[in-house]
């Protein structure tokens, strides 16, 4: 689905739910509550797919900053059955790192991509740029793929 169409129904959702909300306000029936209620899961909607966005480019940009990068192996592109848009699953890298230092195994998956990368990371070192305190914070880097047009 495109970005674009994406966050025109975000903040629809968020415009739409408000206008509910102000529209109960000004009610004095029993619609006011049922009205509400629909307006404050619209709203809610809305900022929630807003602010997760917000949070994960937040997250992204502080492990980029903060983080340790670290080149882990390629290991498979895979389909994540989890998700499923218009009868399409999106693919995810997956690369490991083995952390000799303490002889641990960390497997880090990228986010969903709408293309399948098997052409673009055979062989490659995957960049992933974690937080050695706590490994389950990373962000596998994709930027070195190729941008979608269209």
């Amino acid at each position: 689905m495109n970005h674009k169409v994406i966050t025109l129904i975000k903040w629809l959702f968020l415009a739409i739910g408000a206008g509910m909300l102000v529209g109960a306000a000004s009610l004095h029936s029993s619609a006011a509550l049922p009205l509400s209620l629909l307006g404050l899961v619209f709203a809610s909607t809305g900022g929630g797919i807003i602010g997760y966005g917000w949070w994960s480019t937040k997250k992204e940009a502080l492990l980029r900053q903060h983080g340790h990068l670290i080149h882990a192996d390629f290991q498979q592109v895979e389909l994540n059955k989890a998700l499923e848009v218009n009868g399409a699953n999106p693919f995810r890298i997956v690369a490991q790192w083995h952390d000799a230092k303490n002889n641990q195994l960390f497997v880090f998956k990228s986010a969903n991509l709408w293309f399948d990368p098997s052409n673009f990371v055979q062989g490659r070192k995957i960049p992933v740029y974690v937080d050695l305190s706590k490994p389950s914070r990373y962000h596998v880097d994709t930027s070195f793929l190729p941008k979608v047009h269209g």
